[in-house]
């Protein structure tokens, strides 16, 4: 599969093959390791269900408890990248794990990136190994993963401030890093139990980057958006046709033919317009089996009418909102005027028929893009 059969998908309106050769494309690419390292009870466990939106009781959730649970790295498949694996990794000073040995190095070459995890300050052993983990061109993270715990001691004092207390935790542990040789380290103040505070989304959304997926899915919803865009201005220039039709219909002068000419015309060149674009009911149908999900999030974040709610009534509200909308109504009345009333009336009656056709067009166009974000696991912010 190749970008350009993706591109030649989405320009054909075959949302689901277009998910398709993203699935395979992501599939080639390889599995991504992620080691997650600290201390023996630093929450290195908690963290890595937290970070998939488990519960530390969840099936297929990684052990916990108070005391070493963790004899041996073990592995877990991200939830949401199946080629994505965090390894959890026995506390760093135990038996099990010591930082100076050749494991480190071993781990080194066989993993792709790493967290560091602490429930307290940073120290030495973790500057240690980031020192190594750096010698091996390898990238990393820090992160303070019971942050809620030292806000819950500083909310006694009189002056507390939550987000000038993360500041300087941040800032001080940034400090004792760099000072320990650390170049730049990026640092994550999270609470294992509140995935939704703090540092935690940022953490996700910053590491969705380093992933090889995450610039191969944007490159390929860029490339949808280009090929959307294209479709849109070579659809657009068609609407001339409809529109002469509804034009040349408006210029006969017998009472209500126009009105009730238009709007039929412009129903069924809306419905075709949504099965192009493959945001018709068996199109969306087929996409949401394909990605595993529900049909109506994918629909919930398309803000045009789908095939299905295109009706004379929703096209004459439609109209009555669109620019120039009030002229036409008007000239349905001029074809009184013997010749000089149908000639008005064609006119505007074609001009406002692109006008509201051109416009459902630009609307599909997002919504596609919309869909594919959306069915790609995508934020929609990310797909512009």
């Amino acid at each position: 599969m190749s970008e350009g059969e993706f591109k030649a998908a989405v320009q054909e309106g075959n949302l689901k093959k277009a998910a398709l050769i993203v699935q395979q494309m992501m599939k080639s690419l390889g599995c991504f390791h992620i080691a997650v390292i600290g201390e023996s009870d630093s929450g290195k466990s908690s963290f890595v269900n937290a970070f998939q939106g488990l519960g530390d009781d969840d099936e297929g959730a990684a052990e916990v408890g108070v005391v070493e649970t963790t004899k041996r790295p073990s592995l877990y498949s991200h939830s949401e990248y199946p080629n994505v694996f965090l390894w959890d990794f026995p506390g760093i000073g135990t038996p099990n794990f010591q930082s100076d040995k050749l494991e480190l190095t071993v781990t080194c070459l066989m993993y792709d990136f790493f967290i560091i995890v602490t429930a307290t300050r940073f120290s030495d052993i973790h500057a240690k190994l980031a020192q190594k983990i750096q010698e091996k061109g390898k990238k990393f993270y820090f992160v303070s993963s019971k942050v809620d715990q030292h806000l819950e001691v500083e909310m006694r004092g009189k002056n507390y401030c939550e987000a000038r207390t993360l500041q300087q935790i941040r800032e001080d542990c940034k400090a004792h890093l760099q000072k320990a040789g650390v170049n730049d380290p990026q640092v994550f103040l999270l609470s294992n139990w509140e995935s939704d505070k703090h540092d935690f989304p940022l953490l996700k959304e910053t590491l969705e980057k380093v992933l090889p997926y995450h610039g191969t899915r944007q490159k390929l919803l860029n490339i949808s958006n280009q090929t959307l865009q294209e479709k849109k201005k070579a659809m657009q220039k068609t609407t001339w046709k409809p529109a002469t039709l509804s034009g040349g219909l408006a210029a006969i002068p017998l009472p209500g033919l126009s009105l009730f000419a238009d709007i039929s015309i412009m129903v069924d060149c809306m419905r075709d317009y949504c099965k192009d674009f493959g945001l018709n009911s068996e199109s969306l149908t087929a996409l949401a089996k394909e990605v595993g999900k529900r049909e109506e999030d994918l629909k919930a974040v398309i803000r045009s009418p789908l095939a299905t709610e295109i009706t004379v009534d929703l096209v004459l509200k439609l109209l009555a909102k669109s620019v120039g909308g009030g002229v036409k109504y008007m000239s349905y009345f001029a074809w009184s005027m013997p010749v000089l009333g149908s000639l008005f009336s064609a006119q505007v009656s074609f001009g406002t028929t692109i006008i509201m056709l051109d416009n459902f067009i630009s609307d599909l166009a997002e919504d596609t893009q919309r869909v594919l974000a959306k069915a790609l696991g995508e934020e929609e912010k990310k797909s512009k």
